[in-house]
C-alpha cells in the first residue's frame, strides 16, 4: 500500500512538472508562425520564452508561503486551473502585447505547479532517496522536451499554432481533477511558522546556495540554447519546422539517459561523485561544440550533438543539486524548493532575455555562451564542499 501511495505521489508530481515544462517548450516550433500571425518580428515573439520564465520566477516565494500556510493540495489545484485558463486565452490571442502578457500569467501559474510538485517530493523523501525521486521529475521534464517540440510541430502543421495552447488547457484541467481525486488531503508541509524571513535565512546559507546556482546555471544553458535555436536552425541551417521539432527527441534521449543514471547509481556512487562527473561532461560537450562550429559552420550536427552531451550532464546534475540544496536548507517545508525555483528561473530568464536582446543567430556565439556557462558550473561544483 505504501509503495502504491509513493508511486502515485511521484506520478502526480511528474505529470505536473511535465505540463509546466510543456507550457515552456511546446509552442517553440511555431514561433515563426506566431510572429507572422500576430504581425510582429520573430525577435519580439521570441521574448515570449523569457517572459514565461520571469512569470515563473516572480511568485515562487509566494507559492512556497501559501503551500506552507494552506497545504500543497489546494495550492496545486489552484495553479493548475489558472494555467488552464491562460492557455485557453492564449489560443485566442491576436496581438503580440496580449500574447506576451498572457505568457507572463501562464508562467505565474506554472511556477505554482513546479514548486508544489517538488515540495511533495521533498516532503516525503530523505537523503539520496530525494535525488532518486527527483530524477523521475527530471525524466518528466525531459520527455516534455521531445514530446513538446515534436507534438507542437505536428499540431502547428495540422491545426495551426492555437492548437498547442488548447491541448495544454485541456491537460491542465484533467490534471487538476486527478490531484483533487487522488492526492491525499491538504497537509501542512511542516510545523515551521509561516514567515518571510525564512527565505533570507536560507539564501544566506552557502551550502544551500552553491548547489542551487549549479542547477540554475545548467538550466539557464538549456533555456538560452532553446531561445536561440528556432532562429539558428530554421534560418542559419535552413531546417523545416518538422526537422527542428524532431531535434527535441535527441535532447529527450540525452536527458532521459542522464536521469536514469541518477536513478540507478546515486545510491551506489553518492551525490558528490555523480555531480563532479556530470559537470565535467557539460564542460567537455561545450568545448567540442565550440571547436566543431569553428571547424565547420554549415554542419548542424556539430552544434546539436555536443549540446545533447551538455543536456546529459545537466540531467545528472540537476536532481542532485536540488536534493543537496534541500538537504542543507536551514528551514524545512516548501521554502527551500520555492527559493530554488526562484533562483533557477531568474538565472534562466536572464540568460533567455540576454539571448533574445542580443539576437543570437550565429552558431559560434551560441556555442561560446554554452562554454562560458558550463565552465562556471564546473567551478561552482569544485568549490562546493562534499555532501
Amino acid at each position: 500500500m505504501l509503495c502504491l501511495q509513493t508511486s502515485l505521489l511521484i506520478s502526480l508530481s511528474s505529470l505536473t512538472v511535465f505540463l509546466a515544462q510543456l507550457g515552456m517548450m511546446m509552442y517553440l516550433p511555431a514561433l515563426p508562425s506566431i510572429a507572422l500571425s500576430l504581425n510582429t518580428t520573430q525577435n519580439l515573439a521570441s521574448l515570449s520564452l523569457p517572459t514565461y520564465l520571469v512569470g515563473m520566477a516572480m511568485p515562487m516565494l509566494l507559492w512556497g508561503k501559501w503551500g506552507a500556510a494552506w497545504g500543497i493540495k489546494p495550492v496545486l489545484i489552484a495553479s493548475l486551473l489558472i494555467f488552464s485558463l491562460t492557455n485557453a486565452l492564449l489560443a485566442a490571442c491576436v496581438q503580440i502585447e496580449t500574447f506576451l502578457s498572457l505568457r507572463f500569467l501562464q508562467g505565474l501559474a506554472a511556477s505554482g505547479m513546479s514548486v508544489m510538485a517538488r515540495s511533495l517530493v521533498a516532503q516525503h523523501f530523505k537523503g539520496n532517496q530525494v535525488a532518486k525521486a527527483l530524477s523521475w521529475l527530471s525524466i518528466a521534464f525531459v520527455i516534455s522536451l521531445g514530446v513538446g517540440q515534436y507534438a507542437g510541430a505536428i499540431l502547428m502543421s495540422t491545426f495551426g499554432w492555437p492548437a498547442t495552447f488548447w491541448c495544454l488547457a485541456i491537460g491542465a484541467t484533467l490534471q487538476a481533477g486527478c490531484v483533487y481525486r487522488w492526492l491525499s488531503g491538504a497537509r501542512q508541509a511542516s510545523s515551521t511558522p509561516v514567515c518571510w524571513r525564512h527565505y533570507l535565512t536560507i539564501f544566506r546559507h552557502a551550502p544551500f546556495l552553491r548547489p542551487t546556482l549549479i542547477g540554475g546555471l545548467g538550466y539557464g544553458i538549456i533555456i538560452g540554447f532553446n531561445t536561440a535555436a528556432p532562429s539558428v536552425f530554421q534560418t542559419t541551417y535552413e531546417w523545416s519546422v518538422s526537422e527542428y521539432g524532431a531535434l527535441g527527441w535527441a535532447m529527450s534521449l540525452a536527458y532521459v539517459l542522464g536521469s536514469l543514471i541518477v536513478n540507478r547509481y546515486v545510491l551506489i556512487r553518492g551525490q558528490s561523485q555523480l555531480s563532479a562527473i556530470a559537470t565535467s561532461i557539460m564542460v567537455a560537450g561545450s568545448v567540442v561544440m565550440v571547436l566543431g562550429v569553428i571547424a565547420n559552420t554549415t554542419f548542424a550536427a556539430l552544434l546539436w550533438v555536443p549540446y545533447c552531451l551538455i543536456v546529459l550532464g545537466q540531467a545528472i546534475s540537476y536532481p542532485i543539486s536540488l536534493s543537496t540544496a534541500s538537504a542543507h536548507s536551514p528551514v524545512k517545508g516548501p521554502y527551500s524548493m520555492a527559493l530554488c525555483g526562484l533562483i533557477h528561473q531568474l538565472v534562466a530568464a536572464f540568460v533567455g532575455l540576454t539571448v533574445s536582446l542580443l539576437s543570437v543567430q550565429n552558431p559560434l556565439y551560441l556555442a561560446t555562451l554554452c562554454l562560458l556557462m558550463t565552465v562556471l558550473v564546473r567551478v561552482l561544483n569544485i568549490t562546493q564542499p562534499n555532501s
